[in-house]
């Protein structure tokens, strides 16, 4: 074996790193192949990508996906397009090759390769087994005189296209019949940014990723994408070039994911989740039973928002002890796109770490600084504290207010980020691709050393989904960095809203401040893959609050769309206890759940016909019943609603509540609903 001789000024360094920044353990889980459960390894065609409830095929139509499915259903209607003008002529690029350089299991690489009117494009491709697809498409060879524009076009039937989201609140609900001009900056003000589009209903969609305008030339920054209704199509379109532009040397990158990315756990509509060091955990403890998490707020557990290398050991171990013996798993929150002025490390690597220009959040009055996941140091240092904690602390999961990283863009070269175009101008990009990486990797950790026993007595068996919880909160879901997680929070805009009163207020209303546009193109779980625990914002949030009208309004719009219930600590604990218990004596974790979008084959509406009245139902015909919520979302009028039985056999229908018998003539039930209530009915047959 031969001496190896290291200069000492290396030999010191090396000494004097921390333990964080010395180990490989990041780098480490980047080598890692593996497919993460609840996934299926990749599988492929001559030109044809399989991941788990999707397929990408390429054909000679174009270098781009010629036909994407998720679920069975074919959401283009046509070959995603490359459109060149150039001369006063139109052009498509098709195919002329497309070769795969790479098939792994968890990975696959691919190009394809185009040409029209002396242009040549070439998409290089890579694709995860979560069924994201990131494309690099690069001029090759282009004349030097300028082109008049070129414009990517994916077409989506109608039917599949009914909602839309953005990372700007205004731009999210139904499609309508107008165009709707996306814009890059949602708040320039703020340097944040709508990097992410997704077009779908409330079972499939498609979603785009974007981390750079460099080398676009829209006409206009706030018009970087768009969105065209028809008749029968809605087509999307990003506006790569719409002005005179020389084209050679050019590349464009975005990503592409259809949508849900994995299946959902079997019980995923009826998910609750706890506060440990809040009120709402001392109303839980008798029904400890049912309740799938518990958080730990940092406060005092951590020196300020995040920093997981200054945690007061004690009452953290407190709360894991006390979680634990009731049979609940327990997560520690953290925010990673922030950092403490508190923590140690920050005057050294601030430079490195923070985004430029530099963005501040008041926290208690402590101004914590955003930071950049771009920063490889930051990941590091984010990683190796997490994972100790993980470890030392006997935690079943991560809980993350808000996501590493985050919408607010960033232009410091010292990690990577930003251009500067011709004018010498500075540019923000996004760090998408850092943050899905972290995530990932965090996941990979978390299922080498969390193998949690602890899930509600009723649950069902999970099989393979993970023994872990890596929860997120976001206002918005973005797959493409986000999913990962094994829940994810949102909600809480609805206390923040962007017209008429809070939420937090008395005077706050489900259909003012959300509305189902907003909740069914942000809020559920079915479209995305992941299980939503509603953050619910109220007013009702002490416990001996003489009213529960808006705890009503909350369960009247969650419960019909299967969305779970995250932060319970606002709601009327009396009314929410008694509902859950309702659910739970029923069992609806073992029950099979048909949302209220869906055809439903034991209960019709009859009267109205409208979208503001729902029914769900959650069925055992084990044991020949079925619970459902019959809910009045209309928030000006109360409605007489008839519903017709429509199952086998007569029904016994009782409150499901109450226990009280509800009249059901000739498989009839009439209710009158109130704006924005609900009922529970129970029917045996």
């Amino acid at each position: 074996m031969h001496a190896v001789w290291l200069p000492l000024v290396f030999l010191m360094a090396a000494a004097e790193r921390p333990a964080w920044l010395a180990s490989t353990v990041y780098d480490d889980y980047g080598r890692d192949g593996r497919v993460l459960k609840p996934w299926t390894p990749l599988a492929y065609g001559p030109r044809e990508v399989l991941v788990w409830g999707r397929t990408f095929r390429w054909a000679p139509d174009s270098v781009l996906p010629s036909r994407i499915e998720s679920q069975g259903t074919a959401l283009l209607l046509a070959p995603m397009e490359l459109r060149l003008r150039v001369g006063g002529k139109n052009h498509t690029v098709p195919l002329e090759r497309f070769r795969f350089t790479q098939r792994k299991p968890n990975r696959g690489s691919l190009e394809a390769v185009g040409s029209v009117a002396g242009v040549r494009f070439r998409a290089d491709m890579w694709i995860e087994y979560d069924g994201f697809l990131w494309v690099t498409l690069r001029v090759d060879d282009a004349p030097a005189e300028p082109i008049e524009s070129l414009h990517i076009v994916a077409t989506m039937p109608k039917p599949c296209a009914t909602l839309y989201q953005t990372f700007c609140r205004p731009l999210t609900g139904w499609v309508g019949d107008k165009p709707i001009a996306l814009p890059w900056f949602s708040n320039r003000a703020e340097k944040i940014v709508d990097f992410y589009h997704w077009l779908g209903n409330e079972d499939l969609g498609l979603g785009f990723t974007y981390s750079t305008l460099e080398h676009w030339a829209p006409a206009s920054e706030d018009e970087f994408c768009t969105i065209e209704p028809g008749a029968d199509a809605v087509r999307y379109r990003l506006n790569l070039i719409e002005r005179p532009s020389p084209l050679s040397g050019r590349a464009f990158t975005f990503g592409i994911q259809p949508t849900p990315i994995k299946p959902l756990p079997p019980d995923y509509h009826s998910m609750i989740n706890s506060t440990w060091n809040t009120k709402s955990w001392a109303a839980w403890r008798n029904m400890a039973d049912d309740v799938d998490m518990a958080i730990v707020w940092p406060p005092p557990q951590m020196r300020g928002l995040n920093d997981p290398y200054h945690v007061k050991p004690e009452p953290l171990r407190e709360a894991v002890a006390d979680a634990h013996k009731l049979g609940v798993a327990v997560l520690f929150t953290g925010c990673p796109q922030k950092v403490s002025p508190l923590t140690d490390e920050l005057e050294q690597y601030r430079g490195e770490w923070l985004v430029q220009p530099e963005s501040i959040l008041d926290w208690e009055g402590v101004p914590h600084y955003q930071n950049c996941g771009n920063s490889l140091a930051l990941r590091k240092w984010l990683f190796y504290g997490w994972a100790e904690l993980v470890r030392q602390f006997d935690l079943d999961g991560i809980y993350y207010d808000g996501w590493q990283t985050g919408q607010i863009a960033c232009a410091n070269a010292a990690h990577g980020c930003g251009w500067t175009d011709a004018q010498g101008q500075r540019h923000v990009t996004v760090p998408v691709l850092a943050g899905r990486e972290f995530n990932q990797r965090m996941c990979m950790y978390l299922e080498d050393h969390v193998r949690s026993p602890y899930r509600p007595r009723t649950a069902p068996d999970r099989g393979d989904f993970p023994h872990y919880h890596y929860r997120i909160h976001s206002w918005e879901f973005v797959p493409s960095v986000m999913g990962f997680a094994t829940e994810w929070l949102t909600g809480e805009f609805a206390g923040y809203p962007l017209e008429g009163a809070s939420t937090l207020t008395p005077e706050g209303r489900f259909s003012k401040c959300l509305g189902l546009g907003l909740l069914r193109s942000r809020c559920l779980s079915t479209n995305w893959g992941v299980p939503n625990l509603f953050h619910v914002l109220m007013w009702e949030h002490t416990e001996d609050h003489p009213t529960d009208v808006q705890t009503q309004m909350a369960l009247a719009w969650l419960l019909p769309h299967g969305i779970g219930l995250g932060e319970l600590d606002y709601m009327n604990q009396r009314t929410v206890l008694d509902v859950c218990r309702a659910m739970t004596d029923f069992g609806t974790r073992q029950a099979e759940f048909t949302p209220g979008w869906r055809p439903n084959c034991f209960l019709q509406i009859e009267h109205p016909h409208g979208s503001e009245q729902m029914v769900a139902t959650w069925a055992r015909s084990d044991k020949r019943e079925v619970l459902a919520v019959v809910s009045n979302l209309d928030g000006d009028h109360g409605r007489e609603m008839v519903l017709r039985w429509t199952g086998p056999g007569a029904p016994s229908v009782t409150d499901a509540r109450t226990g009280e018998a509800v009249p059901a003539r000739q498989g009839q039930v009439r209710l009158r609903l109130v704006p924005e209530t609900f009922r529970l009915l129970r029917c045996n047959w």
